[in-house]
C-alpha cells in the first residue's frame, strides 16, 4: 500500500515464510471478529468513527456552551514553585492584599481615575514611549521638537479625553477660563483637566508659580515658556538651546530626594532619562514619556465597580487607538526611533500573535496530510489518518479533565499537536506497512487484518508505552505548566494508540473494498515507485545470488546463511540488503566514529550554562520585546525595573503563611487562604519594624543595598513617626509603641494620619485590614515594606540563592537584639523575594532529572516488551546519546539553559524513544537466530516505517520555525534536532552495535527464555514424564546447566555447485 511496497505483488512466487505459530484458539477469535467486521465495513466504520467524533463533538459543544469553565485555555504559563517557601510567602501577601481591602473604600475625593485605587496587583494604566537616538544625544533640540510634536498628536487622538487620568488637584472652577489652549491641556468631559503626562519635553507651566528656568518648575521639562501666569500653545514654546543646556545641567547636578520640593522635581526629571545622565554627563542615550490613563470610565460610578471590566475596556481603547498607529513610525525626524508599551497592550498583542501563529499548526497538518497521501498513494487513508489524530483530542481531553481533574490548558498543551502529528503518522505507517506485508502471507482480508492487528499492535504498543512513560514522568514536576503538558501529551499518545487499533482497521477495510483504485495524484507516486523498483531489479538479482553464498567474514557468528524473506518493496529490499550490508561491514568503524561523536557532544553539553536573563517571548527587533529589553537597560536609577525587590511583611504566620487546601495548582489566582498571626500587634511591633526598615535601608555590598536616598525603602512608619513627632511631640512615639504601647491611642493617631487623602493614596498599598463586626470596622491584618536592591533578576542562580540566605539571616538577626527582642511575639515577620531564582534553578534540575527518569522507565518498558535485557540496554544507551547530542547542539547554537530550553528538554526523551523502540521490537521479532540476520530483518521490516514517521515529524516541526513567538521557534528547532538525531542514531548506531559481537545471538539476554528454562528445570521429573507424549529427539538434553549452549542451531542449506 505504501510506495515502498506498492510494486511488491510482482514477485509473489518467492518462498513463503509462515509467521511464528500462535495459539489456534486466540487466532480463531481474532480472525472471526475481523471476518465479521469485514463483511460490514461501512457499519464498522460508522460505529468507530461516530464514537470518536461524538466525543470530539461533545467537547466542542461544551466549549461553546460552557466556555472557559470547561476549556480554560490561557496564554499564561504557570511556571512557579507552589510548594516552595518563597512562593508561599509571595502568595500569602498577594492573597492578603485581595482580601484585606477594607480601606480601599476611599473618601469621595479619592474616587478618581487612578490606578492606585484598583484592588490587586495591576499594571500601571499608562502608555509609555522610550525614545532612542540612532546616534548621538537624544536631547538635541531637533529631536526634542520631533518628540514634542508626536506627543501633541497622541493627546489629540479620539477618545483621549474620555480615558485620561483626571487631575483632581485643580479646584472645581471653569477650566476654560484658565487660558488653556487646545493641545496643551486636555479637558475631560467632566470639565476637569487630564493629568499632565510625564515627559522631559513638556515645558513647565508658569501658572504654577515658578519660572521655567528654576529647578522647581512644574512640570519638569527642557522647553521654555516665556508667558508668565499663562500656558503656552505648542507654537509658543521656545526651543532655546542655551536654556535647554542650562536646565539639563541643573537637573544632572541636583540630588534626587522625594522628601524635598527641589529633590522631588529633580527625581521626576531624572527618572525619565537614562541612568548614565549625571553630573558631568548631560548626554542622554534614551528618554521616556508616560501618558496617564485611569478609571472610573463612563458608565462606572466608582473605581471599585467591576474593576476587571474597566481595566479591559481601557486596554481595548489603548490597543485599538494607539497600537497599530504607533507601529507606523509617527516621528518626522529620522535620527530617532521609539518603542512603546502600555496597560494591557502586550497581552493583547500576544493574543493576536498566538491566533496568527495557529496558522502554522494548520500548515503542519496539511503537510502531514499530503505526505501520508503520497506515501500511501491514497487520499482516503490520508484524510482518515489526519482525522484520527484530530479525533484523539476529544477523548484525551476528557480523560485529562475528568479523570485527572485538570483545569488548566495552556500554550504547552497546544504544542502537543505537533508531537502527536509525528507519533500518529508513525503509527499509521507501521500499521499500513504491516498490512502490506500481510498480503504475502494471507489472501483473506480478515486474516490479513488479524495478522496486522497482532504484529503492528505489539510494535505500536511498545513504542506508545515508552513514549507515554517519558511524557508522564513529567507529571511529577514541581511546575504546573510542565505537569499538565506531560500528562496531556501522554493521554494523547494513549488515545491515538487506541484509535489506530480500533478505528483505523475500519478505514483500511473501507479502502480495501471501495477506494483502492482511487490513487493519489492519479497514481503518480505509484508509477515513480514502480520505475524505482525496476531500476533496482538488477541489483536485487545480484543480491539474491549473493544471498546463497556464505559470507566471508572473520567473525565466526557471521558464517551463517541468509534465509530469503517473502517478496518486499524496493525500499525495504534496499534497507535489508544494500544498507544492511553497509552497516554490518562498517560496524566497527561506526562504533568508534559514534564514540568520538558522543565524546565531542558530551564535552559541549558539559559547557551548558544556566541563562539568568528574563524569558524573551518575541524576537529582539519586535517593538514590545525591544521595549522590555531597553527599559531595564537604560532606566535603572533608584532600582531598575528588573531589580530584585525585597518585600518585608509582618502579620502572617511565618512558618505556614498560606492554606492551599482545596485549591487548583494550575490556577495562579487560586492561591488559598492567608494564615495570619493572631498575636500580631502593630502598636507593639512598630519600633521593631521601624528598626528593621532602617537597618535594611543602610548601604551594604553584602546585602546588595544602595542606601538612602538613591535606594530608599518604602516604609510607612517613617512618615507616620515624622507626623507624630511634628504634631504630638517627640515623646508620643515612645508612648504609643513598644512592649507597653498604648494601642488605643496608637490606632487613633494612625487613623488621623491616614485621613489625609494624600497619605492614604501613598501608603494604602502598605497597610491592610479586613472588615469585621457590625457596624463594620477595620481589623488590621498585616503591613509591608518594600526595598529594591542594586542587583537585577539576571543574577546567577547560585549567587541569588546565597543572597536569599543572607536576607534570611538578616531577618533572624534583627530579632536577637533590641527593640525586636522584647516584642518578638507580637512582631514576627519575614522577607519575601527571590522566588524567580528558585524557579530557574529547580527548572534546570528537574529538566535533567526528568530525562534520567524517562530513560530509566523507558529501559524498564523495553526490557518487559522485548524480553531481552541487552537489546533494551542498547536502546536506552542510544536514547541517552540522542539526548546528549541534542543538549550539545543547544550549546553549539549559542543557547543557554533558560526557562524555554528547560521546557523544551522535557519532550526530548519522549520523542527519542519511538524510533529506537520500533527497531528493537523488529530485532527481537525476527525469526532469524543470529545477530546478522536479525539486523537485516529489523532494517528490512521497520526502517521504512521509521523513516516515514521521521519525515512527517521533521516536516511538521519545520513550520514551527516560522511563528513570531520565540518559544515556538525554539520548540520547533529542538523537535527537529531530536527527531534528526533519533533517526541518525537509530538507523546507524543501533544496528551497528546489534551487528557487532556485543549484539545478542539466539536467546542471549532473553530473560523470559531463561525464566522458563529455570522453571522447567525445577519441575518434578514425574510431572515431566506425563506432560507430553511426543517430544523432540533430544528432548532429554535440557538446558539446565550453565555449560549448555543456549543458542539455537542454524540450519545451513545444501552446498551449491
Amino acid at each position: 500500500m505504501t510506495n515502498s511496497s506498492s510494486s511488491s505483488s510482482s514477485s509473489k512466487e518467492e518462498e513463503h515464510i509462515e509467521p511464528e505459530e500462535e495459539p489456534e484458539e486466540a487466532e480463531g477469535r481474532l480472525e472471526k471478529t475481523f471476518e465479521s467486521l469485514s463483511r460490514h465495513p461501512k457499519k464498522y466504520y460508522c460505529a468507530t468513527c461516530s464514537s470518536f467524533c461524538g466525543v470530539l463533538g461533545l467537547m466542542l459543544i461544551l466549549i461553546v456552551a460552557i466556555g472557559s469553565d470547561f476549556f480554560p485555555f490561557t496564554s499564561d504559563v504557570p511556571l512557579y514553585l507552589r510548594g516552595h517557601v518563597t512562593r508561599q510567602r509571595l502568595d500569602a501577601i498577594l492573597e492578603g492584599k485581595d482580601r484585606a481591602d477594607y480601606t480601599l473604600r476611599l473618601p469621595p475625593v479619592q474616587l478618581q481615575r487612578s490606578v492606585d485605587a484598583l484592588s490587586g496587583e495591576r499594571e500601571d494604566m499608562t502608555l509609555e514611549l522610550i525614545y532612542l537616538p540612532k546616534y548621538g544625544d537624544v536631547l538635541e533640540l531637533n529631536i526634542l521638537k520631533s518628540i514634542f510634536e508626536l506627543e501633541q498628536r497622541i493627546m489629540q487622538r479620539t477618545g483621549y479625553d474620555q480615558h485620561c487620568k483626571i487631575d483632581y488637584s485643580a479646584e472645581d472652577v471653569a477650566v476654560q477660563d484658565s487660558g488653556d489652549v487646545e493641545g496643551t491641556k486636555r479637558i475631560n468631559a467632566e470639565g476637569r483637566p487630564c493629568a499632565v503626562h510625564s515627559t522631559i519635553v513638556w515645558a513647565c507651566d508658569p501658572s504654577k508659580g515658578h519660572s521655567c528656568d528654576q529647578l522647581l518648575s512644574d512640570p519638569v521639562g527642557l522647553l521654555n515658556c516665556p508667558k508668565a501666569n499663562a500656558v503656552c500653545s505648542p507654537d509658543e514654546f521656545l526651543f532655546d538651546n542655551a536654556f535647554k543646556v542650562n536646565k539639563a545641567t541643573m537637573y544632572s547636578e541636583s540630588r534626587p530626594n522625594q522628601d524635598t520640593a527641589d529633590g522631588l522635581q529633580s527625581w521626576n526629571f531624572l527618572r525619565l532619562v537614562d541612568s548614565a545622565f549625571a553630573p558631568g554627563n548631560v548626554v542622554a542615550a534614551a528618554v521616556r514619556t508616560e501618558f496617564w490613563f485611569g478609571v472610573p470610565l463612563a458608565g462606572y460610578p466608582t473605581v471599585n465597580d467591576d474593576p476587571d471590566s474597566q481595566s479591559e475596556d481601557l486596554t481595548d481603547f489603548l490597543y485599538d487607538t494607539y497600537s497599530d498607529w504607533l507601529l507606523e513610525n509617527q516621528l518626522t525626524n529620522p535620527e530617532v526611533e521609539y518603542v512603546f508599551n502600555g496597560h494591557g497592550l502586550f497581552s493583547r498583542y500576544l493574543d493576536d500573535v498566538l491566533a496568527g501563529d495557529a496558522v502554522f499548526a494548520v500548515m503542519s497538518m496539511i503537510f502531514v496530510l499530503i505526505y501520508i497521501a503520497f506515501m500511501t498513494n491514497s487520499w482516503w487513508l490520508s484524510f482518515m489518518g489526519i482525522g484520527q489524530i484530530i479525533m484523539s483530542f476529544g477523548p484525551a481531553y476528557f480523560i485529562y479533565y475528568l479523570v485527572f481533574q485538570q483545569r488548566f490548558f495552556g500554550v504547552f498543551n497546544m504544542l502537543s499537536i505537533f508531537i502527536i502529528l509525528g507519533i500518529g503518522a508513525d503509527d499509521i505507517f507501521v500499521f499500513l506497512d504491516t498490512w502490506d506485508s500481510s498480503q504475502f502471507k494471507f489472501k483473506a482480508p480478515w486474516k490479513r487484518m488479524a495478522y496486522t492487528w497482532r504484529h503492528a499492535g505489539k510494535a505500536m504498543l511498545m513504542t506508545s508505552l515508552t513514549t507515554m512513560i517519558s511524557f508522564i514522568s513529567n507529571a511529577n514536576s514541581s511546575f504546573p505548566a510542565i505537569q499538565t503538558f506531560g500528562l496531556f501529551a501522554a493521554m494523547l499518545v494513549l488515545v491515538n494508540y487506541c484509535a489506530v487499533m480500533i478505528y483505523f482497521p475500519s478505514v483500511v477495510f473501507i479502502y480495501n473494498s471501495y477506494f483502492e483504485e482511487w490513487k493519489f495524484c492519479f497514481g503518480g507516486p505509484a508509477k515513480l515507485s514502480e520505475l524505482f523498483h525496476k531500476g533496482m531489479k538488477l541489483a536485487e538479482m545480484q543480491i539474491a545470488k549473493d544471498d546463497l553464498v556464505p559470507k566471508e567474514d572473520p567473525d565466526a557468528e557471521e558464517q551463517a546463511y541468509l534465509v530469503k524473506e517473502p517478496s518486499e518493496g524496493a525500499v525495504n529490499h534496499w534497507f535489508r540488503h544494500s544498507y544492511g550490508n553497509c552497516v554490518i561491514s562498517a560496524k566497527v568503524f561506526t562504533l568508534f566514529a559514534f564514540a568520538a561523536l558522543i565524546g565531542a557532544m558530551a564535552s559541549q553539553a558539559a559547557r551548558l550554562e544556566s541563562d539568568p536573563e528574563p524569558v524573551k517571548i518575541l524576537p529582539s527587533e519586535n517593538n514590545y520585546q525591544k521595549f522590555m529589553d531597553k527599559k531595564p537597560d537604560y532606566f535603572a536609577r533608584g532600582g531598575s525595573v528588573d531589580a530584585i525587590e525585597i518585600v518585608f511583611a509582618w502579620g502572617f504566620n511565618i512558618y505556614d503563611p498560606i492554606d492551599r487546601s482545596g485549591t487548583i495548582s494550575t490556577d495562579v489566582d487560586d492561591r488559598g487562604v492567608p494564615r495570619y498571626d493572631p498575636n500580631f500587634n502593630l502598636a507593639k511591633a512598630s519600633r521593631c519594624i521601624y528598626s528593621i526598615c532602617e537597618a535594611a535601608q543602610e548601604k551594604s555590598d553584602f546585602l546588595k543595598t544602595g542606601g538612602y536616598p538613591d535606594f530608599p525603602i518604602d516604609c510607612f512608619l517613617f512618615d507616620f513617626k515624622k507626623w507624630v513627632d511634628a504634631n504630638h511631640g517627640p515623646t508620643t512615639w515612645d508612648e504609643i509603641t513598644g512592649i507597653n504601647a498604648d494601642a488605643v491611642k496608637y490606632e487613633d493617631l494612625l487613623t488621623s494620619w491616614g485621613n489625609d487623602p494624600d497619605v492614604l493614596s501613598e501608603w494604602k498599598p502598605f497597610i491592610y485590614a479586613e472588615e469585621v463586626g457590625t457596624p463594620p470596622v477595620a481589623d488590621l491584618r498585616f503591613v509591608i515594606a518594600e526595598l529594591k536592591l542594586t542587583v537585577t533578576e539576571t543574577i546567577d542562580n547560585d549567587e541569588g540563592e546565597e543572597l536569599w540566605n543572607r536576607w534570611e539571616a538578616f531577618m533572624q538577626e534583627q530579632y536577637t537584639k533590641s527593640p525586636c527582642l522584647e516584642v518578638e511575639e507580637f512582631a514576627k515577620g519575614f522577607q519575601s523575594s527571590f522566588d524567580f531564582i528558585f524557579v530557574r534553578k529547580i527548572l534546570v534540575e528537574e529538566a535533567f532529572e526528568g530525562i534520567m527518569l524517562s530513560l530509566v522507565l523507558a529501559f524498564v518498558i523495553l526490557v518487559l516488551a522485548t524480553t531481552n535485557v541487552l537489546v533494551a540496554l542498547y536502546a536506552a544507551i542510544t536514547i541517552l546519546c540522542i539526548v546528549v547530542c541534542t543538549v550539545g547542539t543547544i550549546v553549539l547554537l549559542g543557547w543557554k539553559l533558560g526557562v524555554l530550553e528547560s521546557i523544551g528538554l522535557v519532550m526530548v526523551p519522549g520523542l527519542s524513544v519511538d524510533f529506537v523502540a520500533h527497531l528493537a521490537e523488529g530485532y527481537v521479532e525476527s525469526h532469524q537466530t543470529e545477530r546478522i540476520g536479525r539486523v537485516r530483518d529489523m532494517l528490512g521490516r521497520v526502517a521504512i516505517s521509521v523513516v516515514s514517521g521521521a519525515i512527517s515529524t521533521l516536516g511538521a516541526s519545520i513550520f514551527l520555525f516560522l511563528p513570531t513567538i520565540i518559544f515556538f521557534n525554539k520548540f520547533g528547532i529542538m523537535m527537529f534536532m531530536t527527531i534528526g538525531f533519533s533517526l541518525f542514531w537509530a538507523l546507524v548506531f543501533f544496528p551497528a552495535i546489534l551487528a557487532s559481537p556485543l549484539g545478542p545471538n539466539g536467546n542471549i539476554g532473553n530473560w523470559w527464555y531463561f525464566t522458563k528454562q529455570h522453571i522447567k528445570c525445577l519441575r518434578p521429573k514425574e510431572d515431566e514424564k506425563d506432560k507430553n507424549e511426543v517430544e523432540p529427539k533430544d528432548a532429554e538434553k535440557e538446558d539446565c546447566g550453565p555449560d549448555q549452549d543456549v543458542e539455537m542451531e542454524v540450519k545451513k542449506p545444501k552446498e551449491t555447485a
